[in-house]
């Protein structure tokens, strides 16, 4: 039985990711069905979430980061607004993305590897820039989020 280029490739993918992140966190969760990897770091003032999926069909690794807390009802006009400026000036395929029916939020990072294979370098650097990225940004969205007035932090 042949197996699919991209089923290899998303195996390949999948092996490499869990290999760096079990190089970067000691504490880690894989569920090998769902090519998924769940993990945290601890920061300060908050600690940040991980979420990694590879999916074979869309030949796309995702890392999810939510955010550790939920915009109250009154604030979520401002804090939108926020997000979408923050969104504007990044140059990256990565975005905050905020539900404003449930108040959550996540940084997402898409990364395609259609006919090509992902580096263990390039899947360390995408991690650290998700921490990097949201680790710049989650004080400031969370003083938004409870109608703060509060200075954007610089892109770095």
């Amino acid at each position: 039985m042949d197996i699919a280029p991209e089923v290899l490739d998303a195996e390949r993918v999948f092996r490499n990711l869990r290999q760096v992140v079990s190089g970067l966190v000691d504490n880690f969760s894989c569920d090998e069905e769902k090519k998924a990897i769940v993990f945290q770091v601890s920061g300060e003032p908050f600690e940040t979430a991980f979420k990694l999926t590879v999916h074979t069909e869309k030949q796309l690794l995702t890392i999810y980061s939510k955010l550790p807390f939920t915009v109250a009802e009154p604030y979520r006009a401002g804090y939108a607004t926020a997000v979408s400026r923050i969104n504007y000036d990044r140059m990256y395929g990565a975005t905050f993305d905020f539900s404003p029916d449930k108040g959550f939020t996540v940084y997402r990072q898409p990364v395609p590897f259609k006919k090509s294979l992902i580096s263990p370098d390039l899947l360390e650097a995408a991690i650290r820039e998700t921490l990097a990225t949201v680790t710049r940004y989650v004080c400031y969205l969370f003083d938004v989020s409870h109608g703060i007035d509060a200075v954007m932090p610089e892109e770095a």
